[in-house]
């Protein structure tokens, strides 16, 4: 009985230690024991490419490429990439080397964690556990080594590395959704892997890069390297939906109903997706194409015109422009009510007017349009925008507020609330300036002018993003 448990032991050992994708199925049921785990092809796809990596650096090979992988969230792409293929490689070749990467420390040290973890695992430590050990002195959850010298090094953007290198670098997920408008965190994600982490491997010649992602714009890391340097890298795209952007094009093959994982993501799942991410989250987190297939920023259709006025407090948002040339952008002023978790636009103008003029005809619009001793009046703190407050705020009784500066570029910003627009939250009150509004809307970003965008969209963040702001009614 011994020999025969001694015999299967040594039989799953070494199929473990043959394939990856044997020792990923069964260290799945390991570190998720109450996941069941839905074996797909790109876990056997991308399984095989990695265990070639690593047996090629194991034998001192030359590299031809580095990686970049494209694929929905939820395909199990940490948990494969990188949480078990560094204790795979151990297994094989315990010298190793690595950094692993992601937008946050937090999230790096989760990873990191969770291959420690099936390395202390009874499963592991039974077929490895003399072979593979953790040594005690070099054990933290941002930093562990074996005793074989092999190292484990997490890290998020940003972070220093001075003094450590890999045999293998792994970004995974290099920049969060929330992040992905900002042109501030996109670029400072790609200056990090650009000057700070590239030059992080041990041997340039041997070792390799792995980037893992899902697309969330088309400046990420993913669109900055391949429009960069696309003839360094190794490019596999897996979107959510048979499409153009599948890479390489086998890959066609083995979508199911024109899906790539028909358990995980159903026609079912992948329209909830579309509706609870809009059509530029879905095109970019699912698709892996940050820009939709039928393009523009936002729908004339997403509008729904109505015909009555809601019951609530009317508020004023106003974009100031800086004079009166009429080559220049307009101010535009823009009335609102929030009820119900729904906006309603009531009231839009662009008008050309100078200070003087301009100060005298705001509190005309908004007298007009339903102003009250509830509503509020936010100016954009731009060009006169200082000023109009000031000045309202000591001429009038008006509630008249400075809005905060913009963080985001203007693409960003309408790209945030993208998402609120397409869901049919946002309706408009049948008046003269439906076709300047919906055109401008529509023509975003390369419409002659903006700013009736701009004042929709801050009139949305006042909600959604949870400005301070009381409303009545």
């Amino acid at each position: 009985m011994k020999t025969n448990k001694a015999v299967k032991k040594a039989i799953q050992k070494k199929l473990y230690e043959m394939s990856f994708y044997e020792f990923f199925c069964k260290a799945f049921e390991v570190i998720e024991p109450s996941v069941p785990f839905s074996a797909n092809w790109h876990h056997k796809y991308l399984c095989d490419i990695l265990q070639e990596e690593a047996q090629r650096i194991t034998k001192g090979e030359k590299k031809t490429k580095d990686i970049i992988v494209n694929i929905p969230f939820r395909s199990t792409k940490s948990l494969l990439v990188t949480v078990l293929y560094p204790v795979w490689c151990w297994v094989i070749n315990p010298k190793m080397k690595f950094i692993t990467a992601s937008y946050s420390a937090e999230l790096s040290i989760e990873h990191a964690t969770k291959s420690r973890d099936v390395i202390f695992s009874d499963w592991f430590t039974n077929l490895w556990g003399e072979y593979v050990k953790i040594k005690k002195d070099q054990n933290l959850k941002a930093r562990y080594e074996n005793t074989s010298m092999g190292v484990r090094r997490a890290t998020s953007v940003g972070g220093t590395i001075t003094g450590q290198g890999g045999d293998i670098i792994i970004v995974d997920d290099p920049l969060s959704p929330q992040n992905a408008n900002s042109a501030i965190e996109r670029e400072k994600a790609n200056e990090w892997y650009r000057t700070t982490l590239y030059s992080r491997l041990n041997n340039p010649h041997t070792g390799v890069r792995i980037i893992i992602m899902q697309r969330i714009h088309e400046r990420d890391l993913s669109g900055f390297l391949l429009q960069e340097n696309r003839a360094n890298y190794r490019h596999i795209c897996i979107p959510a939906e048979d499409s153009p952007l599948i890479y390489p094009k086998k890959l066609r093959e083995y979508y199911q109903d024109g899906l790539f994982w028909t358990d995980r993501f159903s026609r079912e799942i992948l329209d909830d997706y579309k509706v609870a991410l809009g059509s530029y989250g879905y095109a970019g987190q699912l698709m892996q194409s940050p820009t939709p297939a039928d393009g523009g920023y936002i729908k004339a259709e997403w509008f729904e015109t109505t015909y009555a006025k809601k019951d609530g407090v009317v508020n004023f948002i106003i974009d100031p422009a800086y004079t009166a040339n009429q080559k220049n952008d307009p101010s535009a002023l823009l009335a609102y009510i929030y009820k119900d978790n729904e906006w309603q636009i009531t009231a839009v103008e662009n008008v050309y007017m100078e200070f003087p003029q301009l100060v005298k005809h705001i509190p005309n619009f908004c007298q007009k349009n339903g102003y009250t001793s509830a509503s509020r009046i936010f100016v954009e703190p731009k060009a006169s925008g200082k000023s109009i407050v000031q000045t309202l705020r000591r001429e009038t009784k008006l509630n008249v507020q400075e809005d905060k500066p913009p963080s985001k570029d203007k693409v960003a910003r309408v790209q945030d609330v993208s998402a609120t627009m397409e869901s049919g939250r946002v309706k408009i009150l049948k008046g003269r300036w439906n076709s300047e509004f919906l055109l401008q809307c529509e023509q975003f970003p390369a419409s002659a002018h903006d700013d009736m965008v701009d004042c929709l969209v801050m009139a949305i963040n006042k909600q959604l993003f949870n400005d301070k702001i009381v409303f009545f009614g």
